[in-house]
């Protein structure tokens, strides 16, 4: 689709035409460029780069063995969408941890859980839901809403 710019009396308009079509001459156009409509039922994503973000670092405080393996889970998830960098990893002990960098040069801690299969599989059907922007009855209880039951 053609994306055309007009001046129009006390502001701009914009006039969408198609590939083939040409528009008018009169008024002269100030700008064009080409865009794409979006496919009839395909959805966008439920939450963005900057939610995703912003419930990482809710989850900060948390100690929940839960919440700190689907924190854990979702850090990569970040990393992987290079919100996230991955500074390097040390042991404090037996306990793993990756240090990761994010946006405004904000600095974060990451333990890494020990996790077996039926653990990985509930964390990433927990951030399937999160990601379908589905009920938030699967997440972690600090994440569900005040005053409603996480379970």
């Amino acid at each position: 689709m053609s994306v055309y710019l007009y001046e129009a009396a006390e502001s701009y308009a914009r006039r969408d035409f198609c590939e083939t079509c040409q528009p008018p001459a009169e008024p002269a156009w100030l700008g064009a460029w080409k865009t794409r409509r979006p496919v009839e039922g395909r959805k966008a994503p439920a939450l963005d780069r900057e939610t995703l973000l912003k419930i990482f670092e809710q989850l900060d405080a948390a100690a929940a063995a839960e919440t700190v393996q689907f924190r854990f889970v979702l850090a990569l998830l970040l990393w992987r969408k290079r919100v996230l960098k991955l500074e390097g990893t040390s042991s404090d002990g037996p306990t793993e941890v990756w240090d990761f960098s994010g946006p405004a040069d904000r600095k974060y801690q990451i333990t890494r859980p020990d996790l077996d299969e039926t653990q990985l599989e509930q964390l990433s059907d927990q951030l399937e839901a999160l990601l379908a922007g589905k009920s938030d009855a699967a997440l972690p209880a600090e994440l569900a809403a005040p005053g409603e039951d996480p379970s």
